[in-house]
């Protein structure tokens, strides 16, 4: 279910929060903050269940925890992206982060279901 996938994923964006952080580019790091959103989720809707055994989560509530993670976290890139000076940046950034979301999540919810 691309648990250790999504674990990769959230540490590298992880690491790079905290290397943006030790530089005191605090605006950088909360610029990339959403990114963390959707590895997160995912992991942890996989991994609860594992460690919970009373937990049970079925497949759709599953995709539906990474709907809401993708929401989210696009969601915050709309309102982070208000701070931006340029057009261009601002477009860049939505471009990017949200394609690198939408991507990620749609891979995610494509495993699910094959």
């Amino acid at each position: 279910m691309m648990v250790v996938e999504s674990l990769a994923v959230f540490l590298i964006l992880a690491a790079m929060e905290f290397v943006f952080l030790r530089a005191h580019r605090k605006g950088n790091a909360l610029q990339i903050a959403p990114l963390l959103i959707l590895p997160g989720g995912h992991f942890l809707a996989n991994l609860l269940p594992d460690l919970v055994p009373a937990l049970e989560m079925s497949v759709q509530l599953k995709s539906l925890i990474d709907i809401l993670c993708m929401m989210i976290a696009v969601a915050l890139m709309g309102l982070l992206s208000a701070g931006l000076k340029s057009a261009k940046t601002k477009a860049a950034y939505l471009l990017i982060c949200g394609g690198f979301t939408l991507l990620l999540g749609v891979i995610f919810l494509y495993n699910y279901h094959q």
